[in-house]
């Protein structure tokens, strides 16, 4: 293979014309060996040049992703995948090939929005999410890890019939997984000890304009974010937003202060996940208060 076709990405796809079809495949990937060998027909771009997927209609369902080699994506990616047996590292199962260019391999899963409006049908379900996210969020830091780069886009969920489709991938069903580490670092210092660096590019815009940031305070900003935007979902369908998940999302995002040593204004993933889990455990009861309130509430107002 020349040196051009080991470059990229992006790996662009052309039309007849020779103009770029941004949603395209390209035909070093359309007939890139390894996909003709598992049987991979990859049909368009979700993220054009660098992320493709299969067919939607054909099972099992894969993405594959070329990744930069001018990023820690790879390393970080070896990294996380020697700890796959851990029950709390959150990153989805896939492959490396290492023939010619690097390419990921792994399974195509629910968008997490997709799965709030339609699989989440109570505040206990909610705050699995929630807990689900901090501790996959948790594991990187964990490992000196910041993703800095958390948001909905960057996060799906394994439905049964994945397991199914790929019954030897180790999803599991329910589970929520982080992906996209194109943008991540691998940092010297843990949570509580890293000051604040430059930010790359985010597709969440920091508060206040601010270009430098505790990248671990960072992703649980981010990760407060991608909460709020799940609550919003979750309200939608069931007509009421429980003040529990109010409260986490206002929790985690703080009240930026700019700091450029070690961040105080939000909580550690850890203690997010700790809070999360003794959330889960009372939220029965506190969902059933609050339809019950709301529901005396509405009538109350009616008659008045």
């Amino acid at each position: 293979m020349s040196s051009l076709q080991c470059a990229g990405p992006p790996w662009i796809a052309y039309n007849p014309d020779g103009s770029i079809h941004m949603g395209g495949v390209p035909d070093r990937l359309l007939h890139h060996p390894e996909m003709e060998r598992r049987g991979i027909k990859l049909v368009g771009a979700m993220n054009p040049g660098v992320v493709f997927r299969s067919v939607p209609t054909e099972h099992p369902q894969f993405v594959v992703k070329v990744l930069n080699l001018d990023t820690e994506e790879l390393p970080i990616y070896e990294r996380l995948l020697r700890k796959s047996n851990s029950p709390r590292n959150h990153t989805i199962p896939c492959e490396i090939y290492r023939e010619g260019h690097p390419l990921l391999i792994m399974p195509y899963l629910m968008p997490l929005d997709v799965f709030i409006s339609g699989q989440c049908p109570t505040l206990r379900r909610l705050l699995h999410v929630f807990q689900d996210l901090a501790e996959g969020v948790e594991f990187l830091h964990q490992q000196h890890i910041a993703h800095l780069d958390i948001c909905h886009n960057n996060i799906v969920t394994a439905m049964s019939e994945h397991v199914s489709a790929h019954p030897s991938s180790g999803l599991v069903s329910g589970r929520t997984y982080i992906i996209d580490f194109n943008t991540s670092k691998q940092l010297a210092l843990g949570p509580g000890y890293q000051h604040a660096i430059a930010l790359p590019p985010t597709q969440l815009p920091p508060p206040n304009d601010l270009k430098h940031f505790d990248p671990y305070s960072w992703d649980i900003y981010c990760l407060g974010q991608v909460y709020e935007r799940a609550l919003r979902k979750f309200s939608q369908r069931r007509q009421y937003s429980p003040w529990v998940a109010r409260w986490c999302v206002r929790w985690l995002i703080g009240e930026e202060r700019g700091c450029r040593t070690v961040c105080r204004c939000r909580p550690t993933a850890q203690t997010v996940r700790g809070a999360l889990s003794i959330l889960r455990l009372v939220a029965p009861p506190i969902e059933f208060c609050e339809k019950l309130y709301g529901r005396y509430f509405l009538r109350s107002s009616s008659v008045s």
